[in-house]
C-alpha cells in the first residue's frame, strides 16, 4: 500500500482518536482533582477536555480522519 492509499482508507483513524481520548481523559481527570482541591482552574481543564471530545466527533463526522 502506498502512503496515499493508507490515508484514504483511514488507517490513521484509531491512532488519532486514541491520542485525542488520552488527552481529554488526562485533562478532565486532573480538572476534577483541581476542583476538589478548590482550584477553579480545574473548570477550564474540564471544559478543554470536553472540547477535545467534541472535536473528535466533529472531525469524524466531517471525515477528517
Amino acid at each position: 500500500m502506498t502512503k496515499k492509499q493508507i490515508e484514504e482508507n483511514g488507517v490513521h483513524k484509531p491512532i488519532i482518536e486514541t491520542i485525542i481520548n488520552t488527552c481529554a481523559l488526562a485533562l478532565t481527570a486532573s480538572g476534577v482533582v483541581m476542583v476538589q482541591a478548590r482550584d477553579y482552574f480545574g473548570f477550564l481543564c474540564i471544559i478543554v477536555g470536553a472540547g477535545l471530545e467534541f472535536f473528535k466527533y466533529w472531525g469524524r463526522k466531517k471525515h477528517y480522519w
